[in-house]
């Protein structure tokens, strides 16, 4: 009995390393943990990406608003509420979550909107780094004095 297999225990053997019962169970216990981490950062980077489109999107609206306005702080109002408006309108972000930036030098306007996303349930998925909590946008225009 010392380590001798007879041939009913080779047989055995031989048919076990022939078997392909259950092969595609393993492949699968490999293969769907990576699947899963990769469908977990394309939610969570594809988000965020969408995020940071808005964010520009609002800043770039905001700054097209204050066109309109004559003076400096018209202006400011304009593309401040312009901006938060449409952010609340894209995907219903609170406007306490965004802060929007005016500056105004008399002969251009640049408007700046930050997006604070650390409470996004989509951006915090387990198991993948984390993308920027912070987004940030700026969008400048010409204003022509008379």
């Amino acid at each position: 009995m010392g380590g001798k297999i007879d041939n009913e225990g080779r047989r055995g053997l031989c048919r076990l390393l022939r078997d392909q019962r259950g092969v595609a169970l393993v492949e699968m216990a490999f293969a769907l943990p990576i699947l899963v981490l990769l469908l977990f950062a394309i939610v969570a980077y594809g988000s965020w990406i969408a995020l940071a489109n808005v964010v520009q999107q609002s800043a770039n609206e905001g700054a097209r608003a204050a066109i309109a306005g004559l003076t400096s702080s018209e202006r400011a109002t304009l593309a401040q509420q312009t901006a938060a408006a449409t952010l609340a309108r894209s995907y219903g972000i609170p406007a306490n979550r965004v802060a929007v930036a005016v500056a105004d030098d008399g002969s251009s306007v640049a408007v700046t909107v930050a997006y604070d996303a650390s409470g996004n349930a989509l951006l915090s998925m387990p198991l993948i780094p984390k993308p920027p909590a912070r987004i940030a946008r700026t969008a400048a225009i010409r204003v022509n004095q008379l």
